[in-house]
């Protein structure tokens, strides 16, 4: 997997990207992180932006345990998880397989189950027969903001959509459409944090009330004016809720 990473001490921030998009969406977060001292790092997934395009699979639990590899490769045994949208459930389930290894875990723009489960397989099926193209990663990407970036800015998240692997991306839909975590998030006991934004259409702050409500030990915060990615359309707002988690020992 391609990986950004900071150098730093303590246990180390492992930051999960969403759909289709990659590692540089935390590259922020992992700054301010360095900034304080911290070890943090962002892979690029199977299949997605940098990373190699195998042959499979990129089902949720497939790529959590591939996080678990990367991890094992670089000789981390317990980290903080961040997992934002598809990232965030790639995140719950790397913490349902493999609990002992998250200290703390943050998801953000995320939830445990699809509202509309064969309404979204349809969706799969039409992104698969689809050119991958400018025209069919357009709206994927303008999904991702309630606020929308500069033109620069949205070329630059369209590119790293469409260095996405159709079949990688298709896979990875199926899968987060199908299986649902929400009748084991009672399992999960480690402090984690929800962050929603207040005009996310995905995932709503009701999908994350509904998952704080199963957890044992889950918090909520909900970032005003902003969507589906609030770490970067309002990353002082995020960072004042997440950085304290973040760095709580």
């Amino acid at each position: 997997m391609q990986v950004i990473e900071r150098a730093g001490l303590g246990p180390t921030v492992v930051c999960i990207h969403g759909f289709c998009q990659s590692s540089g969406y935390w590259a922020p977060t992992l700054d301010l992180l360095a900034e304080k001292g911290v070890s943090a790092l962002a892979p690029d997934l199977p299949g997605f932006a940098g990373s190699a395009k195998e042959a499979g699979p990129y089902t949720m639990p497939a790529l959590a345990d591939a996080v678990a590899t990367l991890l094992d490769r670089r000789g981390l045994k317990q980290v903080v998880l961040v997992g934002g949208s598809m990232g965030g459930v790639v995140a719950q389930h790397f913490v349902l397989r493999h609990p002992q290894r998250v200290l703390r875990l943050l998801l953000v723009a995320t939830g445990a189950a699809t509202a509309d489960p064969a309404g979204a397989l349809a969706k799969a099926d039409i992104m698969a027969a689809a050119p991958w193209n400018s025209e069919t990663v357009t709206p994927i990407v303008a999904g991702f903001f309630y606020n929308a970036p500069s033109p620069d800015k949205l070329a630059e998240y369209r590119a790293i959509a469409m260095a996405t692997a159709q079949p990688a991306a298709v896979e990875a839909a199926r899968s987060n459409a199908s299986l649902r975590t929400l009748e084991d998030l009672g399992r999960i006991s480690v402090p984690t944090l929800i962050v929603q934004g207040r005009h996310d259409k995905a995932r709503t702050p009701e999908h994350g009330a509904q998952m704080c409500a199963l957890l044992s030990h889950g918090a909520l915060e909900v970032i005003e004016d902003a969507g589906h990615t609030p770490q970067l359309e309002r990353p002082e707002q995020f960072h004042a809720v997440a950085l304290p988690f973040l760095l709580a020992r």
